[in-house]
């Protein structure tokens, strides 16, 4: 017996388990969203939502491949609240080899109409890389009475509106939670946070007690509530 057979058969075995194993989690991921859409009264897309399509936000012009499932939305205290899972995909070449990583992450959007904040973008530093943007002139508005902030933080976006809504009160919160969050994208009436991975369902009312917070505070200066 050729002995190329029996291996080709283990490893087209080992693959259908794989596949089997993902696709029963990813089932088991969005039955619990749904549970938690019905339990919420919100609306539920369980694949193929495109709304972030209708934001400017860096996220959503990343990559390629861009999806978003788990798409939950709904109505909290005047704000309209999407929660969903997202993910694209980037490509790299490195001579004649190209490799590709899916980046997945759950991400909230707060929207208010009447609101105009500033387009903002704010991450985590990353010491090196920063070190050295910062020596060919990138972007990072800084706080002189506020250097553990700038230290933690990058933060772009327009040089005169972006600093006036990104209080002391909203500088201590996100360093308390610097951690939980991966960036935050603010433009018009709308603010996103993406949370750098992805969260677990149940873990809902958390991911949305820390970003409300951030829209009321930004929201109090953007404009009137």
């Amino acid at each position: 017996m050729n002995p190329v057979i029996p291996i080709t058969a283990v490893l087209v075995i080992v693959a259908g388990i794989v596949i089997w194993v993902v696709v029963t989690i990813e089932k088991k991921r969005t039955a619990a969203w749904e549970g938690i859409s019905q339990r919420l009264g919100a609306g539920f897309t369980p694949r193929g939502s495109t709304v972030f399509s209708t934001f400017p936000f860096q996220l959503f012009n990343s990559g390629s491949s861009r999806k978003m499932k788990n798409h939950l939305q709904w109505e909290s205290e005047g704000v309209t609240v999407h929660l969903a899972d997202y993910q694209y995909t980037t490509h790299s070449y490195s001579g004649r080899d190209r490799t590709s990583k899916t980046y997945r992450q759950t991400i909230c959007m707060l929207t208010k109409e009447g609101l105009d904040l500033p387009r903002t973008f704010l991450r985590r530093q990353m010491a090196l890389i920063d070190w050295v943007g910062n020596k060919f002139g990138s972007q990072d508005i800084n706080f002189e009475e506020d250097h553990e902030f700038s230290k933690a933080f990058v933060l772009q976006g327009d040089e005169v509106r972006t600093p006036q809504i990104v209080g002391p009160e909203l500088r201590q919160h996100l360093l308390q939670n610097r951690k939980a969050f991966k960036t935050i994208e603010m433009n018009g009436n709308t603010l996103m946070m993406n949370f750098g991975k992805r969260r677990q369902p149940e873990e809902y009312a958390d991911l949305v007690a820390l970003a409300m917070p951030v829209y009321y505070m930004v929201g109090h200066k953007g404009s009137a509530w």
